[in-house]
């Protein structure tokens, strides 16, 4: 469906459920409704598990991509557990985006070398770098995989010594890159269109009922 299609479904759905003098909504916030509703939808088929049928994969096929990354740099902030730097992701993400708003959910992360390909990534935080990076019974290695943590919003690879010559990325872009208004129509499967104007219609009357309850709903599905 077009954003106009969306709208008009909308609108009679939420005239159906609502009194006559229920307030309307314009065209900029029938868009920003069904963004939200949007977000909402793929957040809930992720929940749910992409690979649970095929409706879930044909309905958000669209946002999930392959990224590669090649450009990388010596990160004098951490090292390898021979000792020797580790190496930083040094190049911008597609589209001049960060991760954190690029990406909405990463479905698998992995890196090779000159050597080695689809080396697994395992993500870890800075304290799990702390207690293990002198640990032997803990190390990275090119079986088991190399450790990823972010830092200033970009991965750092953490190796056996091994130096990473690519870094490649399957993720869910994040919805809200594809917004649904006046100049956007919705990107995503029609088959769950339906749903992403039911959703939309359950914030509108939200917005009405529950003025508290409807920012709330907002806020935690805010973009990141």
């Amino acid at each position: 469906m077009t954003f106009l299609e969306m709208r008009a479904e909308a609108e009679l759905l939420y005239e159906s459920i609502n009194s006559s003098d229920a307030p309307g909504f314009t065209n900029t916030e029938w868009g920003g409704l069904l963004t939200v509703a949007q977000r909402r939808v793929v957040r809930r088929i992720l929940n749910d598990g992409i690979n649970k049928n095929a409706f879930n994969q044909l309905a958000i096929e669209f946002l999930v991509k392959e990224d590669s990354y090649s450009a990388f740099a010596l990160d004098t902030h951490f090292k390898n557990t021979d000792g020797s730097p580790a190496r930083r992701l040094n190049t911008t993400p597609p589209v001049g985006k960060e991760f954190d708003s690029m990406y909405f959910w990463i479905l698998d992360e992995y890196a090779t070398t000159s050597t080695t390909d689809n080396i697994p990534l395992l993500k870890i935080n800075y304290e799990f770098y702390r207690k293990n990076i002198e640990n032997p019974f803990r190390s990275p290695n090119q079986i088991d995989g190399f450790w990823v943590l972010q830092y200033d919003n970009t991965p750092v690879f953490i190796t056996d010594g091994s130096l990473v010559s690519g870094y490649y990325v399957v993720g869910v872009y994040h919805p809200d890159n594809y917004p649904i208004d006046i100049a956007h129509d919705c990107q995503l499967n029609e088959g769950i269109h339906s749903d992403i104007v039911q959703e939309a219609v359950t914030l509108a009357r939200m917005s009405v009922t529950d003025a508290q309850g409807y920012q709330l709903s907002l806020a935690e599905f805010s973009k990141q």
